[in-house]
């Protein structure tokens, strides 16, 4: 080397991260004129060089791919928090398309189309939700008026059963009071024997108003039943009993179908029983008092099912959606108050169960009174 020129060792490390400027780190050794550097020493330099040039590539990493990162994972809570993508920080630089799909850059780009994309069906669905509450609304308010609409008709029908059917025994009691009275004032034998056949009619209609009366009771404040596991064969047994001692129930021939382990069911036996004569003396009328009857109970699922079947004319199908309702008879004027199959129906829904009239596939009616089956069989 010529005098006055300095020879020096020269490391250049240069790198670029995406979308920022390049860096250059320049490292520069003199050299002795003769020997240069010693082994060890280039040794250290390499080495020297060689630490810097990590330490700058784990910055640019750093700033190339940690930061986006994190600010990708912050602005994924904030969004999953309920921000909006509008409100989001910008997560990486506009770019050209080459730099938006590479890297960090391209991940913070679509997690931002994707962050808009979520934020605009959040939108949507938020409409959507408060649609429905309004649909809802409107469906409360209908189902309140058709409920406030039913109870009117409810009341209305009961208003205009309770005047039928006291107003009919009430007409003939005013009737014979009249004529007993006329027949009291002739005073002679004949007479008072008329008037006190017009007592024993207008005794006779006064209790049947008193029945009416006491039957709308039991249909308007039932009393709590004691529910608990019974064997239905003794209510049954004991409603049978009952049936046959009733004059207008002695011609008919009842057949009991009841297998040898029935379960238990979860009832109150005297209420049950009450219901199962209303559902026996009116198989008896069905057939004018003679004929031929069936009881059967099984057990059904999770429910010990009781039938009732006579071999009458059965239902008209337009009278099976009525036949449970207060009022509703067939029976001629004064056999019958219409208020026996509502009272049926109130006891076995306050037994938890269910009642249902049908026809039976060989004809006549049949009425199943389903309650809840309480566990172990009740051996016969």
């Amino acid at each position: 080397m010529g005098r006055g020129v300095r020879t020096v060792l020269l490391l250049d490390l240069a790198a670029a991260g995406a979308g920022a400027a390049a860096v250059t780190l320049a490292i520069g050794l003199p050299l002795a004129a003769r020997g240069g550097l010693s082994p060890r020493a280039l040794a250290v330099v390499v080495l020297v060089g060689g630490a810097a040039g990590v330490a700058l590539g784990a910055a640019l990493l750093f700033r190339a791919v940690a930061r986006p990162v994190d600010r990708i994972v912050s602005a994924a809570e904030r969004l999953g928090a309920g921000a909006r993508a509008d409100a989001l920080p910008l997560l990486a630089p506009p770019g050209d398309a080459a730099t938006e799909r590479r890297g960090a850059a391209g991940a913070a780009v679509a997690f931002e189309r994707l962050a808009g994309a979520l934020s605009e069906e959040r939108s949507r669905l938020a409409e959507k939700v408060s649609e429905l509450e309004r649909a809802n609304g409107a469906l409360l308010e209908a189902r309140e008026s058709l409920v406030r609409a039913e109870r009117l008709a409810t009341a209305g029908q009961l208003a205009s059963g309770i005047a039928h059917e006291v107003g009919n025994p009430l007409g003939a009691i005013t009737g014979y009071a009249e004529l007993a009275r006329s027949r009291l004032r002739d005073g002679s034998p004949p007479a008072l024997a008329q008037a006190a056949e017009f007592a024993e009619r207008i005794a006779a209609e006064t209790a049947r108003i008193d029945r009416i009366v006491r039957d709308l009771l039991d249909l308007a404040r039932p009393s709590a039943p004691v529910v608990r596991p019974i064997d239905v064969r003794g209510p049954l047994e004991a409603a049978l009993r009952l049936a046959r001692a009733q004059p207008r129930f002695r011609a008919v021939e009842v057949t009991e179908d009841l297998p040898a382990a029935l379960p238990r069911a979860l009832a109150d036996e005297q209420r049950l029983a009450q219901v199962l004569l209303n559902l026996l003396l009116n198989a008896g009328d069905a057939m004018g008092g003679a004929g031929a009857a069936r009881v059967r109970a099984r057990a059904a699922g999770g429910f010990v099912e009781l039938a009732v079947e006579d071999a009458g004319p059965g239902f008209d199908t337009a009278d099976l959606s009525r036949v449970f309702e207060p009022f509703f008879t067939t029976k001629g004027a004064g056999q019958g108050t219409g208020l026996g199959l509502a009272i049926c129906r109130s006891i076995v829904e306050a037994l938890g169960g269910d009642i249902r009239a049908e026809n039976a596939p060989g004809g006549g009616a049949r009425v199943v009174v389903r309650l809840v089956k309480a566990g172990e069989p009740a051996e016969a």
